[in-house]
């Protein structure tokens, strides 16, 4: 592998445990989106959030509601979003390791970016009541781009950010969202946390570790 300039992490899950209540904030998308035309019982919480707004587009385009109108309901869907994960702030902790670990990253001369699909106004407020903007570069939160993750557009923007290519980047995360973005932005996924129940998402792995200080030993073995 080309050697590694930089490490790209997901917040929520991987940095943080997050206390987004995702169900709550799903069920409350699903029945706006219903109010607004989308048919009953076509979503569903235990689908992935993004799921839910492609299939909630479609649905609205066949049945003939204008770019407008979609536009406005994926706005507001976005403003639920934002909503619900400032509620949950105060009730998020920081995980175990990561202020070491990104010490010794940005000690090693590495960029260090962050990609997530949380609103910037909460990552601003997590970054700063944690004390850990001070080691990223870059930052590019789901209201920064008009696809975020899974899209690997999401990925290109923070790259661009960052000034580095694909093949000089490690993407850490622990989630199906993470590791299918990497694989279409062509960036080595690292896999942080258990396997049990993540089988898809560990196809896609470059390499998985059990939890986040372990990415400093990835690096200097590469």
């Amino acid at each position: 592998m080309t050697s590694v300039k930089a490490v790209v992490f997901d917040l929520d899950g991987t940095l943080i445990n997050s206390a987004i209540p995702f169900k709550e904030m799903k069920r409350k998308i699903i029945s706006y989106l219903q109010s607004k035309g989308v048919t009953f019982e076509l979503l569903n919480e235990e689908m992935l959030t993004v799921e839910i707004l492609k299939l909630a587009v479609e649905d609205l385009k066949r049945k003939g509601f204008s770019e407008k109108q979609i536009a406005g309901a994926l706005a507001q869907a976005s403003k639920i979003m934002n909503e619900v994960e400032l509620q949950s702030i105060n009730n998020a902790t920081l995980v175990d390791g990561v202020p070491e670990t990104l010490k010794a990253l940005k000690n090693r001369g590495l960029k260090l970016g962050l990609l997530t699909r949380s609103c910037h106004e909460y990552v601003k407020v997590m970054l700063t009541r944690f004390n850990l903007a001070k080691y990223f570069d870059a930052v590019a939160a789901r209201d920064d781009v008009d696809q975020p993750k899974p899209s690997p557009e999401h990925a290109f923007y923070l790259l661009k950010l960052l000034g580095v290519d694909a093949r000089e980047t490690l993407f850490v995360g622990d989630h199906w969202s993470d590791a299918e973005c990497a694989r279409q932005a062509g960036l080595k996924f690292v896999f942080v946390g258990s396997w049990q129940g993540n089988r898809k998402v560990c196809e896609l792995c470059y390499k998985s570790v059990n939890k986040v200080s372990d990415i400093v030993k990835i690096v200097d073995g590469i």
